[in-house]
């Protein structure tokens, strides 16, 4: 199947809400969310002033979308609250919590907390930092680690479904504990997508010790990590691209590998590799770069790249509402 329809008949099974805290000031987001409720893909909260958000071609709707103004919604005292009980033990008082609530992006995230809403797509019109910034504060994270990856899918001459590739945009130079767990991240993703026979590959200039760097062996150690806490996965590391997909550059470079099959999760050993890799595949690949991806949060929060289109928009929202379901 396709993955925009997997996508969107798999979020059409949870029947969530996602909120969208940039429709004032975006109208790709807007577009975004009438085509999401159009499809049936979540049920959609904008916030803004609904005097700046036009909803004049939100007809036939699957799902509801509902806009909420932070400054006269009934929910803000509850709002203003949660945002104080996240962050009292920082020193911020009820005032200072208050005026954060009429921050759109603070305001959603404090939404999602008071039940809302099932999670947050943001980044459109902002840096990652300023998405990613106030639900660290806010929601926060499960393991003490946020991370991203991006999903692709497409015709391509190595495999004919989806992989993974990750980080790509949050964490800059993760050390080797931190890797396996963004490994692990995305095979529990990988698995919630409804993708099967995953293989991690954890990628460095390096194969099997072709090289033994300071860089090369934090690589080598994350797989070690990686395959002691799951020793039924198919994994490989540390190993080059071309070792990992093809089969015959893998005979050459590693003919007694313990991998069968060409990699589909790909663990990036730093920021600027995974950020390059994706932007490359994504635009010499032709392949759809869905994403990123967040992972890690209580709930989930999705930052658009800000390169985005309103079909990317309604992927990632499709998305959200899986990882919410």
């Amino acid at each position: 199947m396709d993955i925009k329809k997997r996508l969107i008949k798999m979020a059409k099974q949870y029947d969530k809400t996602i909120v969208l805290p940039e429709a004032e000031f975006s109208p790709r987001i807007v577009a975004a969310a009438i085509r999401a409720a159009k499809l049936g893909v979540a049920n959609i909260v904008l916030i803004g002033d609904p005097k700046k958000i036009d909803l004049s071609m939100a007809t036939k709707l699957k799902k509801t979308i509902t806009i909420v103004e932070p400054q006269s919604s009934d929910k803000l005292p509850q709002v203003i609250n949660a945002i104080y009980e996240a962050r009292k033990s920082k020193g911020m008082t009820i005032e200072e919590a208050a005026n954060l609530a009429l921050d759109p992006i603070y305001f959603a995230n404090g939404y999602c907390l008071i039940g809302g809403a099932d999670g947050i797509v943001c980044g459109a019109e902002v840096p990652t930092a300023r998405t990613l910034r106030p639900a660290l504060q806010i929601i926060k994270s499960k393991q003490g680690l946020v991370s991203s990856y991006f999903l692709f899918a497409g015709r391509n001459a190595v495999t004919a479904d989806c992989f993974l590739m990750g980080d790509c945009a949050v964490v800059e130079n993760p050390t080797a504990e931190q890797e396996a767990l963004i490994a692990e991240m995305m095979l529990e993703q990988y698995a919630m997508l409804g993708l099967s026979k995953p293989c991690c590959a954890f990628l460095s200039y390096s194969t099997l010790g072709s090289a033994d760097s300071e860089s090369v062996q934090k690589v080598r150690r994350a797989y070690e990590i990686f395959c002691a806490r799951n020793p039924r996965i198919m994994a490989i590391g540390e190993t080059q691209f071309d070792a990992c997909v093809n089969e015959r550059v893998r005979a050459t470079k590693m003919p007694n590998a313990p991998v069968t099959r060409p990699a589909n999760i790909f663990v990036m050993p730093n920021l600027d590799a995974g950020n390059i890799a994706y932007k490359i595949t994504q635009y010499f690949g032709s392949l759809r770069a869905i994403g990123p991806i967040t992972m890690g949060f209580n709930l989930p929060v999705n930052d658009l790249s800000r390169g985005c289109s309103v079909e990317e928009a309604v992927l990632v929202i499709a998305v959200t509402a899986i990882q919410s379901g």
